[in-house]
């Protein structure tokens, strides 16, 4: 289990000016992670030649996330919508190969959004078929796509690793991968190692959360436990800690995944905690592996 460790840049700010961007990456390097994870919620307002800079002034590594919404969603019954949504995700993939990063993964099978009704077979086949055409264009361009599944309250669609999986299957996906996310994992799956070893060949990245998505370590969700789960599937993915407090986001973003309480008030200090967290963590599994 050889794979780097990042940090969220929500964890630092939900803006990304020059300023920010080059103070974000220099804090993430200065504590010791080896890559940050920029969001894409609208791929048209990032600056990508200044990204760049920030990225490479800091001796950092780049990773993209992206979460589609109402207005883009690729599942959507309405034909523009959901073609829009394609071409969003489609876009996010060119940038992600401009900057030269191995690709990028969200929620990129429907919305970020609290869904009122259950997904149809007609609207599950039109996301496969969408994305087989996504994964051609990764292929094209020489990077990878990841699905995210995550809670039920955030999307619908892809909520657990076997559905993510299942929609990989039917989009015939040869680019494509599972991203996981403990936080969502920690609601969705009954037993997330269990998870894990059946869906092992298509794991590509990770977040860890803890279980109130606050300081890692400060949760009850097993940080230990699941490093071990991956040293066993002999995972090589890279693991970003994504941890939020309300105190570094805009409200619309508080509002967006409920975070009504301050969950800490220094991004420097809850960036070197999770560190030391996921450091020791995956000492510790390494310590005791036995391939599954």
């Amino acid at each position: 289990m050889n794979g780097k460790f990042g940090v969220h840049s929500l964890v630092f700010t939900d803006q990304w000016t020059e300023a920010i961007a080059q103070a974000a990456c220099q804090a993430a390097a200065e504590i010791g992670f080896d890559l940050i994870e920029v969001l894409l919620f609208d791929p048209a307002a990032l600056d990508i030649a200044m990204t760049a800079r920030a990225i490479r002034d800091a001796g950092i590594g780049l990773r993209l996330g992206m979460a589609l919404g109402a207005d883009n969603d690729i599942s959507s019954d309405d034909p523009a919508i959901a073609r829009r949504g394609e071409a969003t995700v489609a876009r996010c993939l060119e940038i992600a190969s401009e900057l030269e990063v191995p690709g990028v993964s969200g929620i990129t099978y429907a919305a970020f959004h609290n869904y009122s009704a259950a997904q149809t077979r007609p609207q599950w086949d039109r996301v496969a078929a969408s994305l087989s055409r996504l994964d051609t264009r990764a292929g094209e361009l020489g990077v990878k796509l990841g699905l995210e599944p995550v809670n039920r309250y955030e999307s619908f669609m892809v909520n657990t690793l076997d559905q993510g999986a299942a929609m990989i299957r039917d989009a015939g996906g040869r680019n494509l991968f599972l991203h996981m996310d403990t936080f969502h994992m920690n609601i969705e799956e009954g037993d997330i190692t269990a998870a894990i070893h059946r869906n092992a060949a298509l794991l590509g990245y990770a977040h860890v959360a803890d279980s109130n998505r606050g300081l890692l370590g400060a949760g009850h969700f097993d940080v230990t436990g699941y490093f071990r789960a991956l040293a066993s599937v002999g995972y090589q993915g890279d693991i970003t800690v994504e941890s939020f407090s309300s105190r570094m986001l805009s409200p619309a973003l508080v509002g967006g995944v409920r975070l009504w309480r301050e969950a800490w008030a220094d991004p420097i200090a809850a960036a070197r905690m999770a560190l030391d967290v996921m450091r020791t963590a995956r000492a510790t599994a390494m310590a005791g592996v036995s391939v599954w």
